[in-house]
């Protein structure tokens, strides 16, 4: 009987952590964010001057779909092309949304790209 009480206990403990972990990831999660992608690294090309301009990160959602990567200073560069031409920056930009790769898919929804 003692044994069987402790094996309840256990799972028991066991369902409530991961229900736990779930609600956490699931609070905390960045809204601007839909998902992750796996990327390979690419190199990047110098800027144009003449860029569209957006607002925040989740209006990026109006480009084409495609993988993109944002730098430190908030310019987008396209990564589905080779030579990676910069099309667009975001005027304010988050710490942690910086020089992150992001995918847009074809619905809109943007998500960061697992390196």
């Amino acid at each position: 009987m003692n044994k069987r009480g402790e094996h309840f206990n256990s799972a028991l403990l066991a369902i409530v952590l991961s229900i736990s972990v779930v609600s956490l990831a699931f609070l905390s999660e960045n809204r601007s964010l839909t998902g992750f992608v796996a990327y390979e690294e690419q190199e990047f090309v110098p800027v144009s001057p003449n860029l569209l301009v957006f607002d925040n990160v989740d209006s990026l959602s109006t480009l084409s779909a495609g993988n993109y990567y944002i730098d430190g200073n908030g310019i987008v560069y396209w990564a589905d092309d080779s030579s990676m031409p910069a099309i667009a920056r975001v005027s304010s930009i988050a710490e942690s949304q910086e020089n992150r790769k992001i995918h847009i898919d074809n619905e809109g929804n943007v998500g960061y790209l697992l390196e």
